[in-house]
C-alpha cells in the first residue's frame, strides 16, 4: 500500500530506522496510517535514546579526561566504549528495518510500549 508520500508502507518505514528525518516526516504526514505512524514514532524515539546516551558518554569522556594523570587513559576507555557501542546500535538499526521492510509489528523493550500507547491512544 502507498503512503501520501507515494512510497510503499514497508520501504518507508525501513527507510526511517536508517534515517530516522524520513521517519520524523512520515509520522507528521501519515496522520492516518497506524503502521507508518508506529515504526516512525519508535524510530523516532530509538534516535533520541541513542543520542542521548552518546551526548551523555561524550561530555563525560571530555571531563573525565582533564583529570591530572589518569584523567587520559579513562577518556581514552570511554572514547572505545562509544567506539563499541556504536556496532550494536547500527545492527538493531537494521534489524528494525528489516522487521518494518516485512510488515512486522516488532515493538523495542521499553520504547515500543510507550510508542503504542501514543499511535493506538489506550
Amino acid at each position: 500500500m502507498n503512503t501520501k508520500l507515494g512510497i510503499q508502507e514497508n520501504l518507508l518505514t525501513a527507510i526511517g530506522y536508517i534515517i530516522p528525518i524520513v521517519a520524523l516526516i512520515a509520522y507528521f504526514v501519515e496522520t492516518e496510517n497506524s503502521f507508518v505512524r508506529f515504526h516512525s514514532l519508535q524510530s523516532i524515539f530509538f534516535s533520541l535514546t541513542v543520542t542521548a546516551i552518546f551526548t551523555i558518554l561524550s561530555i563525560l569522556s571530555c571531563i573525565i579526561a582533564y583529570i591530572p594523570n589518569i584523567g587520559s587513559i579513562i577518556g581514552c576507555f570511554f572514547s572505545l566504549l562509544l567506539l563499541l557501542l556504536s556496532l550494536p546500535v547500527i545492527f538493531i538499526a537494521i534489524f528494525l528495518a528489516i522487521k518494518a521492510y516485512n510488515r512486522e509489528h516488532y515493538k523495542l523493550p521499553l520504547i515500543g510500549e510507550h510508542v503504542e500507547r501514543i499511535v493506538y491512544k489506550y
